[in-house]
C-alpha cells in the first residue's frame, strides 16, 4: 500500500504547478504513526498546559502550515482523506465489512484529537480554547469491493478519484477496472524504477 501511495504523490508531484489549488499531499502509514506518538503525549499533559506543548519541524513539515495559510496544505490522503479547511476527516473505505464502524472510529480518534491541536499551534492560536476535534465521516457513495486483495488497488484509485474530483469521482471508480488498473500502476512503477 505504501509503495502506491508513494507513487501517486510522486505522480501528482510531477504533474502539479507552485500555484495548483488545492494543495494536497499523500502520506503513507508513517503519518498517522507520528500523529500517534503526539497524542501519547497531548493526552498526558494536563488540559490547561496543552497550549505550551511544542511540536518540531518534522510535524509541522507534515502539514507546510504558514500562518498566512497560503502554503497551508489543503487536502491530506494517508488513506484517509483529512478537509483541513473542513475540520473533518472522511473514511475512503471500499471494504465497509472488513472492519467496523467503531473499530476505525477508534483507530482514528485520537488523530482527530492531534491535527486540531497542531494546527492551532502552528498558527500561533496558543490558548486552551482551540479548534475542536476533526469530526470523522463515511460517505456512503463510496463504491465496495469486499475482494482483499484488490483493496490496496481500490483504495489508491479512490485516493486519486477523490483528490481530482471528490466523492463524485469515487463513484466512477468501477471493480470491473481493477485489473487493468493494476497492470497500469505496475507499469508506472516499473518505469520509474527502471528508466529507459
Amino acid at each position: 500500500m505504501d509503495v502506491l501511495i508513494q507513487y501517486i504523490s510522486l505522480d501528482r508531484s510531477r504533474k502539479r504547478t507552485l500555484t495548483s489549488t488545492p494543495k494536497i499531499v499523500f502520506y503513507d502509514t508513517n503519518f498517522p504513526t507520528s500523529l500517534m506518538h503526539h497524542y501519547g503525549k497531548l493526552t498526558k499533559t494536563a488540559v490547561k498546559d496543552r497550549c505550551i506543548i511544542k511540536y518540531d519541524n518534522s510535524v509541522l513539515q507534515l502539514f507546510r502550515v504558514d500562518q498566512k495559510g497560503e502554503d497551508t496544505y489543503d487536502m491530506i490522503y494517508f488513506p484517509f482523506y483529512i478537509a483541513l479547511i473542513g475540520n473533518s476527516i472522511h473514511v475512503l473505505d471500499c471494504n465497509y465489512g472488513f472492519r467496523s464502524e467503531s473499530q476505525i472510529k477508534k483507530d482514528i480518534n485520537p488523530i482527530t484529537i492531534v491535527v486540531p491541536h497542531i494546527l492551532n499551534y502552528t498558527m500561533g492560536q496558543q490558548s486552551n480554547n482551540g479548534r475542536k476535534p476533526f469530526v470523522i465521516t463515511w460517505p456512503k457513495e463510496i463504491p465496495q469491493n469486499n475482494n482483499l486483495t484488490e483493496s490496496a488497488v481500490m483504495t489508491v484509485l479512490l485516493i486519486q478519484a477523490h483528490a481530482l474530483n471528490g466523492i463524485d469521482g469515487c463513484q466512477e471508480v468501477k471493480e470491473a477496472h481493477l485489473a487493468a488498473a493494476a497492470k497500469h500502476l505496475a507499469v508506472l512503477i516499473y518505469r520509474d524504477i527502471n528508466p529507459a
